[in-house]
């Protein structure tokens, strides 16, 4: 080889702008490497404190991790693609994470210590430098001495360990969303690790089970100074319309085995409910999801290509967390490197996508079996009350009656298939109305006195045309808009005779 290999400065920009297309993502990788710190010091718990200042477009984190000594932090938050984590401990271990902030602002500030008697620490990286260099001519390291600084900062009321991030004068194309103290909440509620709210019917015995498996690393992440830390965005129930809210009923979890050894590679957790339809996306707990070290790895769609059906992906709650570190996240932490144990999990996740949209399915079928019902039992009370009305000869009044009740046993025959309270309060439903329907006495005089009396046979004997010709429900409907219309036209006197409205003459 005539030369030596040179790195590239473009390789600056496809780890930094090249990396990431969503802003919220920045957060992620500080939080993640917040996570790494404090679980270094055995800690199982940690504080992350964040904040956005819209005014001076800049967002700071800090966290009561290790820290970093001097000569550390030199060396670490400058090389790129270099990390001393262990993968098969740490949630980050590329040592590219750490300048997504340059995808976004003019500034990136660390700044750092391990102990209160040393100075932090501060390594300061330029995007705008960066982006003024003519990153084709130059190589990697080049670009790096140029762009990069370090400095001591002067004491002052500094934590005695922590590592704080400063991304700053963020860009106008990303301000929207990376200062948008809503949207970075609930992002971080749903990616990061955070505790489960106590209104999560679910939540004691979900925490029982990650701790048995996981180290459950759980971090108190506030903004802005806000008293209410941020909790994952699981309820104690699904809000699938403004009318209707889906209840979490039972938690299924299993074991994913490995490929060998004895060791599990993940465990799954299914939150069931009623599987009543889509789940909205804004809520932040639809599909089955997947994470590492309580980090979310991908979206809600992460495993959707799993499903036969994939709108059924987004019916269900649930998560995989992995265990297995030779499952390994890909550079854009949205999927995973392929590989046999990977396979090993897709195969197992595919069956439990399976019985996922059986259940769905099942669900779907019970529904439409129970509107179905629900139309039948309004059918009955219809008949009923145009039966009972008046308005029909007794010929047609006791045809309507029998024809009604022949359609009950298929009624019962569609609850006899279904399950739960609501069947058994619809069968005593059915049964009031099939007794009402045949106890009536139809024979009664007509109930309406807007027709002339002579009229009425004829008039009865058109709404009899209309019931034999419409359901109950619209039959009954046209009758008083047609009865309705007549008593507007028409007045009758006390002796039945027929008088039209008087109108005075000029």
């Amino acid at each position: 080889m005539a030369d030596p290999p040179v790195l590239g400065g473009e390789l600056l920009r496809l780890v930094t702008a090249g990396m990431y297309d969503n802003p919220l993502v920045l957060y992620r990788e500080y939080v993640q490497n917040a996570a790494d710190a404090i679980a270094a010091q055995g800690s199982s718990a940690g504080c992350v404190r964040i904040t956005i200042d819209p005014l001076n477009s800049r967002i700071t984190i800090l966290d009561d991790g290790t820290g970093l000594s001097s000569g550390e932090a030199v060396r670490r938050l400058i090389d790129v693609g270099r990390s001393s984590k262990d993968r098969s401990i740490d949630r980050g271990f590329r040592g590219i994470g750490r300048l997504s902030g340059l995808a976004f602002a003019e500034e990136l500030h660390f700044t750092t210590r391990t102990c209160g008697d040393s100075p932090p620490t501060r390594v300061s990286w330029n995007a705008r430098a960066l982006r003024e260099l003519d990153l084709a001519l130059v190589d990697a390291e080049t670009a790096i001495r140029e762009s990069a600084t370090t400095s001591q900062v002067a004491c002052g009321e500094w934590p005695e360990r922590f590592f704080q991030v400063t991304i700053d004068r963020i860009n106008r194309h990303a301000a929207s969303t990376l200062l948008n103290e809503e949207r970075v909440r609930s992002y971080l509620g749903e990616v990061c690790p955070v505790p489960l709210a106590a209104s999560f019917p679910l939540s004691t015995e979900l925490g029982k089970l990650l701790e048995g498996y996981t180290d459950h690393l759980v971090l108190d992440i506030r903004i802005n100074d806000d008293r209410q830390r941020v909790e994952r965005p699981f309820r104690d129930a699904i809000p699938l319309t403004d009318d209707f809210h889906a209840s979490f009923e039972t938690i299924e979890t299993r074991v994913i085995p490995r490929i060998d050894g004895e060791d599990p590679a993940a465990i799954l957790w299914l939150a069931h409910t009623p599987y009543s339809g889509s789940i909205p996306r804004r809520l932040g707990i639809r599909g089955l999801r997947a994470r590492v070290g309580n980090m979310q790895i991908g979206t809600d769609r992460i495993f959707e290509h799993l499903f036969q059906e994939p709108r059924f992906n987004g019916w269900c709650v649930g998560e995989i967390h992995i265990l297995d570190r030779r499952i390994v996240p890909n550079g854009r932490r949205d999927y995973f490197e392929a590989g046999p144990h990977m396979r090993n999990l897709e195969n197992h996740i595919g069956a439990i996508a399976q019985e996922i949209s059986s259940r769905c399915r099942q669900a779907s079928s019970q529904r439409n079996k129970l509107r179905n019902v629900d139309a039948g039992i309004h059918r009955l009370k219809a008949a009923y009350e145009l039966a009972r009305s008046g308005y029909l000869r007794p010929a047609d009044a006791d045809a309507l009656i029998e024809g009604e009740r022949e359609r009950v046993p298929a009624i019962r025959q569609i609850l006899e298939q279904v399950r739960g309270e609501r069947p058994e309060t619809a069968l005593q439903t059915v049964a009031h109305y099939e007794s009402e329907l045949g106890a009536l006495d139809t024979g009664s005089a007509p109930a309406f006195n807007t027709v002339p009396s002579g009229s009425r046979a004829a008039v009865q004997s058109a709404f009899g045309t209309i019931v034999h010709s419409l359901p109950p429900d619209s039959a009954l409907d046209l009758i008083e808009a047609i009865l309705k219309q007549m008593s507007e036209g028409h007045t009758v006197d006390e002796s039945g005779a027929d008088a039209l409205d008087a109108t005075p003459e000029n």
